[in-house]
């Protein structure tokens, strides 16, 4: 175990947060329906594979891609020992870290759902939450970045694909523009990043 805050940590949450700050004005100043992002958008959500729709339809549901793909993943690093119980530690501690920002961003600022300012019908039933950060990019992220730093390689890929999958996922349904996901993932990269650089946690 360590004493000393990590600066190497430190720096990277520096960056990370300053660059989710930074996106976040951006959004602000701009609204999500500017044209870069709403060209994204429509890229994703227009050009549908049919194969591919049941899948992302389905890890696309409210909590299925993370309540019942996470939960059970750090019970099951927890059962293992060692290593991987530290990286269910890490992972269940940032998740939580996540969780809260996640519910105080969705209070301070209020960002439409893409359905709602294109008139389109989503692939799934869409919330009226407000639609940044993403959640899920948010969680998923979060689980799967603690998995990069502190898990094997061939642990950390599988786990890094449902999250990426679940990010694209919550596009193509129609639920979530691409900078939510975006923010997403910087603001768990961030989360992970100010547990690494804590006293408590090991190198």
């Amino acid at each position: 175990m360590g004493s000393v805050i990590k600066p190497k940590h430190l720096y990277a949450v520096f960056i990370l947060y300053a660059l989710y700050a930074l996106l976040t004005i951006y959004v602000i100043m701009n609204g999500e329906d500017n044209p870069l992002n709403t060209y994204l958008f429509l890229a994703i959500f227009n050009d549908k594979v049919p194969q591919l729709t049941p899948l992302f339809t389905l890890i696309s549901i409210d909590d299925y891609g993370r309540v019942f793909f996470w939960i059970p993943t750090v019970l099951i690093l927890w059962y293992l020992g060692g290593r991987y119980r530290r990286a269910s530690v890490l992972m269940v501690s940032t998740l939580v870290l996540s969780l809260i920002l996640d519910e105080l961003m969705k209070h301070v600022l209020y960002e439409p759902r893409p359905f709602l300012v294109l008139h389109i019908t989503p692939l799934i039933s869409g919330p009226s939450s407000s639609s940044y950060p993403s959640g899920h990019a948010l969680i998923v992220g979060t689980g799967a970045y603690s998995a990069i730093v502190s898990l094997p390689w061939y642990v950390s890929l599988p786990l890094t694909v449902e999250a990426l999958l679940v990010s694209y996922g919550r596009v193509y349904v129609g639920v979530h523009w691409p900078l939510d996901v975006v923010a997403g993932w910087l603001l768990g990269m961030a989360d992970v990043e100010l547990v690494l650089a804590l006293p408590w946690y090991y190198d």
